[in-house]
């Protein structure tokens, strides 16, 4: 900017006003500074108090259905089902039982409102089953063995002839499912039965089949085959996505753990925490790192720019002070309105720095060129004041228009974002126009009282030689620039049309924090995975109305598996149904079965031999074997399906194929859909949601309000470019700067294939 040969001089109010305001600056700058200081240490005071919340429910619109279904779900279940995984991992196996041992009771004694269940092993599971093993058979597999036990006892009758030699497995009222399953493709064909095989030991091994699951840990204790891992699994009331109640909980669990001492039980012994809540304490924590990183070299680039523009340190302060008062206020504001940041709005404070500085620069920069020409100290700091009004002016609404139509947004994440970033601009524009006379009228008496008056030119100072030779390379070379800035531009226009279609980044692998990767908490995770190779540890949790619908929705939710993915993801859908042997209609039906099959084997008992006498006592249905209730399951199986008022038997655990993946967006999506709003066989629609539904959701809303929000900032910037410019071919060469600006940065990101981070 080449300064006028005379002072700017005020034509409007406006400029009247900020001419006053840099006099009154510039005669009582400790007053104006001192005020400065109380009101940045005040809004620094409240922004400290800002709460962090990684929770992805509170970026979703307050509106949003599924949030209202999920937090309504939530608030039934009295919370979650999000997992603690605490693994000790020591080449000790005894020594790593001890420590769950004297772990356990602690944990065990945290309040309900932290901890659901706590599980070191399976053992009152496992009782409570296999005393009820008959009933967790399948109805097929009881027909068979009840067909192969009567044929052995008919065969035992002297002079018996078999009329029927139709095999035993025709008799299964589910052999269509049965055929289907083997035929499936990538189904593991069964072992062959063992040679010679009596009806008793073959239905002693098929129920053994069906009770694997329970039979996992035969130790009675969740641990690694080679007994160097051992884990406790912890349920708790949250939604495992970074609330304060799994925050709670995860410095409740350490605390026990180092209390413990693990290296008291082996000096090798390591401890260490996996799980849904962790892991995204983890992250969180990661994400707040991050933020203040990038936020500290922001203002380093921004201090080292400053003084390398000016030659001189001792424009950081009359840049600096405003820019952080800006800051400061605008966390006071976010503190005000929301009392929290989120994943969207923490590297705020970054942003609103870097843009925050501009206003102080370009006036200190004006006041410099006046002090140049000989102005004294009140003269050019009014001048700067009205010159530099104008256009800071407009460039601080351009940008607060541009954050501010986020607010558009239905989006919470983008709103809140909106709202504290537009409220930053418009604050360290107003600030710098209130400090920096003060500051600078503080340091220049300062300074002369120290070195004496300032020794002023009469001519403005040449430009430095890097814009020198900018300038020179730009006027020379002004048609070869422009066409290489068409072609470019064309070229990175090619690839938006695909780009912009999703622009979405999908692998949430590549966002998560690389040092919990390594040791973390996802380090640990993978260690547990070790131990619950065959467990769903995470499933998707669905709430019925009813307990009556239940058997209903599962059904519902694997055929619309089988019509949309081929049944590519749904593994199984658990209901309290099958921890009590199958519906009543089932049970009752199995308990028919087992009567015939009790009849046959006491007819077979004195025609067997002393070892088949010891199997059939062993596996004989007892004539007390009746449907279990609910009150008779264990705490451990019983507490998954209860609601929070006592209702029994609404919640469905849907768990998902080893290919399904949670790090994978798309995969996401796909389960959003299956699990969102099945329908009844009566033709009612049950809202069911879960967290990829959610998820789905916050997609979907980006993916409009993303457009809305582009919308609006450009014809903000457009309305203010008018006003600035006032003609036509200004405005037009600003705008199409602008917008071969945007779309090389959005064409660039496509050819190198950077994705937008949900």
């Amino acid at each position: 900017m080449s300064p006028d040969d005379s002072p700017a001089a005020p034509a409007t109010r406006v400029d009247r006003a900020v001419a006053a305001l840099a006099a009154f600056g510039a005669r009582n700058p400790v007053r104006v500074l001192l005020a400065t200081f109380a009101l940045l240490a005040l809004s620094l005071l409240a922004a400290s108090r800002l709460d962090f919340r990684e929770d992805f429910i509170e970026l979703l619109p307050s509106q949003s259905e599924g949030a209202r279904l999920l937090r309504r779900a939530l608030a039934r279940l009295g919370g979650g089902s999000a997992t603690l995984f605490v693994v000790v991992d020591s080449p000790d196996a005894e020594a790593n039982r001890r420590f769950i041992d004297a772990v356990e009771p602690p944990l065990r004694a945290l309040p309900r409102s932290l901890v659901r269940t706590v599980e070191h092993g399976p053992e009152e599971i496992r009782r409570f089953y296999m005393q009820r093993r008959w009933l967790f058979a399948g109805v097929g597999d009881l027909e068979e063995a009840e067909c192969e036990l009567r044929r052995a006892r008919e065969s035992a009758v002297p002079g018996f002839e078999p009329l029927d030699d139709e095999p035993c497995s025709a008799a299964r009222s589910d052999r269509a499912e049965v055929e289907a399953r083997r035929s499936a493709p990538g189904a593991t064909p069964e072992p062959p039965p063992p040679p010679n095989e009596t009806a008793l030991a073959k239905f002693r091994r098929r129920v053994e089949a069906q009770l694997r699951d329970a039979d996992q840990f035969p130790t009675g204790y969740f641990r690694s085959d080679d007994g160097r891992l051992y884990a406790i699994v912890i349920r708790a009331p949250s939604t495992g996505t970074g609330d304060a109640t799994s925050d709670r909980l995860l410095r409740a669990v350490r605390g026990i753990v180092d209390r413990a001492n693990p290296r008291t039980f082996h000096p090798a012994m390591q401890v260490g925490f996996g799980g849904d809540i962790p892991n995204a304490a983890a992250e969180r924590d990661a994400l707040k790192e991050e933020a203040v990183k990038s936020s500290g070299i922001a203002i380093l680039l921004i201090l080292v720019s400053i003084v390398v523009f000016f030659r001189s340190g001792a424009s950081l302060p009359h840049i600096g002070l405003p820019m952080l008062t800006g800051v400061g206020m605008a966390g006071a504001l976010a503190m005000a309105a929301f009392g929290y940041v989120n994943a969207s709005t923490a590297f705020l404070g970054s942003i609103i720095a870097g843009n925050g500085i501009n206003y102080g620069i370009v006036y200190l920069a004006r006041y410099r060129e006046r002090r140049a020409l000989g102005d004294d100290l009140d003269l050019a700091l009014r001048d700067a004041a009205v010159t530099c009004r104008s256009g800071t002016q407009l460039a601080s609404l351009a940008a607060a228009g541009a954050y501010g139509s986020l607010m558009l947004t239905s989006f919470r994440g983008f709103s809140q974002f909106g709202r504290i970033g537009a409220a930053g601009m418009i604050f360290c524009w107003c600030a710098t126009f209130v400090s920096v006379p003060a500051s600078v009228a503080l340091y220049e008496r300062l300074r002369e009282r120290v070195r004496g008056p300032r020794v002023t030119a009469t001519t403005p100072r040449a430009p430095g030689r890097v814009a020198g030779a900018v300038g020179r390379f730009t006027d020379r070379f002004a048609w070869p620039i422009l066409a290489a800035g068409v072609v470019l531009t064309v070229l990175a226009a090619v690839k938006l049309p695909s780009y912009l279609r999703d622009p979405w980044e999908y692998d949430f692998s590549r966002l998560g924090s690389r040092g919990s990767r390594r040791s973390g908490a996802d380090a640990w995770s993978s260690r547990a995975d070790r131990i619950f190779t065959a467990r769903g540890s995470s499933p998707d949790i669905l709430l019925a109305d009813r307990f009556s619908d239940v058997l209903d929705l599962s059904a519902a939710l694997k055929a619309r598996d089988q019509r949309m993915t081929g049944g590519r993801y749904v593994d199984r859908v658990e209901t309290a149904w099958d921890r009590l042997g199958g519906a009543p209609p089932v049970v009752a039906r199995k308990l028919e079965i087992l009567a015939r099959m009790r009849e046959h084997i006491d007819a077979l008992m004195p025609s067997l031999n002393a070892e088949d006498q010891a199997t059939a006592r062993e596996w004989r249905p007892p004539e007390s074997l009746r449907a279990p209730r609910p009150e008779d399951l264990p705490a451990l199986v019983r507490e998954p399906f209860t609601e929070r008022d006592g209702t029994f038997g609404t919640p469905i655990f849907v768990y998902y194929k080893p290919s399904f993946s949670p790090s994978n967006g798309r995969q996401l999506m796909v389960v959003a859909n299956l699990t969102r709003n099945l329908r009844l066989p009566d033709g009612r629609t049950v809202p069911t949601v879960s967290r990829s539904t959610v998820f789905a959701e916050m997609v979907q809303a980006m993916g409009v309000d993303g457009p809305r929000a582009t919308f609006g900032a450009f014809i903000a910037v457009v309305l203010i470019v008018i006003l600035a410019t006032r003609r036509a071919k200004p405005a037009a060469a600003v705008l199409g700067s602008l917008l071969c600006g945007v779309v090389l940065t959005v064409g660039g990101a496509a050819w190198l294939g950077v994705r937008l981070k949900l």
